[in-house]
């Protein structure tokens, strides 16, 4: 019996490893270039600013960690809509964390990503632009300025004394009263949503409930 061999298709590299080589040369002499003659060059390529010194091009990153998001919605289009709470201001740092999240995310699941952030009350002014270099970091930002706590558990307590359950939005609204406005602590608020939960159990499910 003959034996089969698999066909392999080589790449003209391998094909003509002088092919490779020039390559190689080609590549090695434009780093060379770009090393001892970047006061000369980058005006040559159109590259505005002046060249101090040269940065390192080798980044060795060996790290293992999470990277817990707040939440994620997947839209009919595909689209990733991203959730982050946030109960102070939103800062430079919390941008540059926001903007992995969705880098790491839209490489991994090959989705486009659009993070929205709930804000406090509190916070007046909330930064929602980051700019590095050329690029433009932008995220979405709610703000619960309309809101008030205080009226949330008015009306939620006389519905109550009139034996009126409250909805299921009832509820979703007691998990945002830490970020509305109102009088009460944000410590009071959980405490008093808390009970409000506890005592509606024939309306959500025991995983929702925790």
């Amino acid at each position: 019996m003959k034996k089969r061999t698999k066909k392999i298709n080589k790449t003209p590299e391998e094909k003509n490893p002088a092919t490779k080589n020039s390559i190689h040369h080609e590549d090695l002499a434009l780093k060379t270039a770009a090393q001892y003659f970047g006061e000369e060059l980058m005006p040559l390529l159109g590259i505005q600013g002046v060249v101090n010194y040269i940065a390192p091009t080798e980044t060795v990153i060996l790290e293992a960690r999470q990277m817990y998001q707040d939440f994620n919605y997947v839209r009919k289009d595909g689209a990733w809509i991203h959730l982050e709470f946030e109960s102070d201001s939103i800062t430079k740092e919390d941008l540059k964390r926001f903007r992995e999240y969705e880098a790491a995310t839209s490489r991994i699941h090959h989705v486009e990503v659009i993070t929205y952030v709930i804000c406090s009350s509190k916070v007046k002014h909330p930064r929602t632009i980051l700019k590095e270099g050329i690029n433009v970091y932008q995220v979405k930002v709610v703000r619960l300025k309309g809101k008030n706590s205080d009226q949330l558990f008015k009306r939620l307590k006389e519905n109550a004394e009139q034996g009126l359950k409250p909805t299921k939005a009832d509820l979703v609204s007691l998990l945002l009263t830490p970020l509305m406005s109102g009088r009460l602590r944000i410590e009071e608020r959980i405490i008093k949503s808390l009970n409000i939960l506890q005592n509606s159990r024939e309306l959500i499910t025991e995983v929702e409930r925790e």
